[in-house]
């Protein structure tokens, strides 16, 4: 950490294409708010087999390697660099190999408290699909995962934390307020009232929502907010399903962080990245932060 409580690096997970651009962005935009190291890491894909046993002079022109592709990278990433680049420490990877264990491997030994990276495709379609790097990087990583589909224009002003009040859900807001201090919270909370239908489903609510209300003011207390910081956030306590209400929100209000912790790990959280987080990752079309649980930073990362 920095003295002021940031991570002291930051990791940029790129494949060098234009998908890539907004997360290159905000990730120089953090960098140079928390006065952090940025790594930029690229990886390569190993050479395919059959490849190695043709001549390269056997190969179409267009298919003949111009200069090293490592060099080439990394001469691209500078190019980026010094065009757009703060003045802050940017160091530059590139290595071969399968993208997400290049990262985390490099992230780990630089010590990174946060990778950033962007999503494989973007549209209505895409956030059923986040991409196969990303996946497994939000399935592996001890870090906290910045996932960004929106332009960086600016710092981030506000953020919306989904919590069900549980212990992964307060490490989630606490890492949000402790990586971004100036931002308006939002604190979003989804339940659903079984049998509403039958038992008067507005009396129903109106009670659900002030246990909501309660439950949120113990959850801000034990997050450590003072009672100033505690009285200045939103409570969002709202019927239905919390991946829905967060996507219209995000589609209907002004642009803002979604924060997300995960909980647990194993056999089934790597199946399905912990269900309520993987669906708002899905759902949502701005930037989502997702605060693994601390727990699964005693798991090698890249293993």
């Amino acid at each position: 950490m920095t003295r002021d409580g940031f991570p002291k690096c930051i990791a940029l997970a790129t494949d060098l294409s234009h998908r890539c651009d907004r997360a290159f962005d905000r990730a120089l935009l953090v960098a140079q708010a928390w006065r952090a190291e940025l790594m930029v890491i690229h990886a390569l894909n190993p050479p395919e087999d059959g490849m190695l046993s043709v001549r390269l002079g056997d190969l179409p022109s267009w298919r003949r390697p111009l200069e090293d592709p490592v060099r080439a990278a990394r001469h691209r990433i500078y190019h980026d660099l010094v065009r757009e680049a703060p003045p802050i420490d940017i160091s530059v990877h590139v290595e071969t190999g399968s993208p997400a264990p290049v990262v985390l491997d490099i992230a780990g030994k630089g010590e990174a408290g946060l990778i950033v990276t962007g999503v494989a495709r973007d549209g209505p379609l895409a956030r059923m699909l986040l991409g196969d790097t990303v996946d497994r990087l939000i399935r592996k990583a001890p870090v906290p995962i910045l996932i960004v589909r929106d332009r960086a224009f600016e710092p981030y002003r506000a953020m919306v934390v989904a919590t069900d009040f549980s212990a992964p859900a307060r490490i989630a807001l606490e890492t949000a307020v402790r990586f971004f201090p100036d931002a308006a919270i939002s604190l979003f909370h989804a339940y659903d009232v079984p049998f509403a239908g039958y038992l008067g489903r507005s009396e129903i609510e109106r009670q659900f929502e002030g246990y909501g209300e309660a439950a949120a003011d113990k959850f801000l207390a034990e997050a450590g907010l003072s009672d100033v910081a505690a009285r200045n956030v939103t409570r969002m306590i709202e019927h239905g399903v919390p991946e829905a209400l967060l996507r219209d929100r995000a589609e209907n209000a002004a642009r803002h962080l979604t924060v997300v912790g995960t909980h647990g790990g194993g056999l089934v959280y790597e199946a399905m990245i912990g269900s309520t987080a993987r669906k708002i990752l899905d759902a949502v079309p701005g930037d989502v932060l997702l605060v693994p649980d601390p727990a699964r930073r005693k798991v090698n990362p890249a293993g």
